[in-house]
């Protein structure tokens, strides 16, 4: 019965936290398309048509705008400013969204950058688990994460020794995976990686 229960829970927390960036991109979507479609009005009121295809003018009219706005914003974040400005708003705001740093590595890899985390073994008591390696610090130990299956959004952070530590040749997106499947894969995606000690 605690198995199901974990299970549930688990389950339950890591939907959560996979729908909490989606919805609040949505609705920020949203309320930017709101927001334009309203600035739009006075010029798109003074044109001799109200629809495209049956599509209002000024709901293509601002989503343009905003695909327009998103595309300048894309070119501003591949600049020296534009990366710092990033990194500092990450850190004040969207690092205080739980799971949003492995959601914003998968989305990054999906863009195109090389921002994924290392994917590593990692030694908890006498068994190895799939981890992610978060962080090197000074004095040598690291930073892993942990992640729970089903659901590898959340997990626990452990800050292990090099001994403790085996990286392994395989991609971060592939990890997930077989997380999501409670292992399923595992013999293909870890042959011959995985430490007899």
């Amino acid at each position: 019965m605690r198995v199901v229960t974990e299970f549930v829970k688990t389950t339950i927390f890591g939907g959560l936290l996979f729908l909490v960036p989606i919805v609040l991109g949505f609705i920020i979507v949203q309320r930017a398309l709101a927001l334009v479609r309203k600035g739009l009005a006075p010029l798109v009121e003074r044109l001799p048509f109200h629809s495209v295809a049956g599509v209002a003018v000024a709901s293509l009219a601002a989503g343009l705008v905003v695909i327009l706005i998103c595309f300048i914003g894309g070119l501003v974040a591949r600049t020296r400013v534009g990366t710092r400005l990033h990194g500092s708003l990450q850190r004040m705001i969207l690092g205080i969204i739980p799971g949003y740093r492995a959601f914003e590595s998968i989305a990054g890899k999906a863009a195109g950058k090389a921002s994924e985390f290392e994917v590593a073994l990692a030694r908890i008591e006498d068994a190895w688990q799939l981890a992610f390696l978060i962080e090197r610090m000074d004095d040598g130990v690291s930073a892993v994460f942990i992640p729970a299956a089903p659901t590898p959004w959340s997990g626990s952070v452990y800050y292990l020794t090099p001994d403790r530590i085996r990286m392994v040749d395989v991609p971060m997106a592939q990890a997930i995976l077989c997380i999501k499947r409670m292992g399923t894969g595992s013999r293909e995606l870890l042959k011959g990686q995985v430490p007899r000690e």
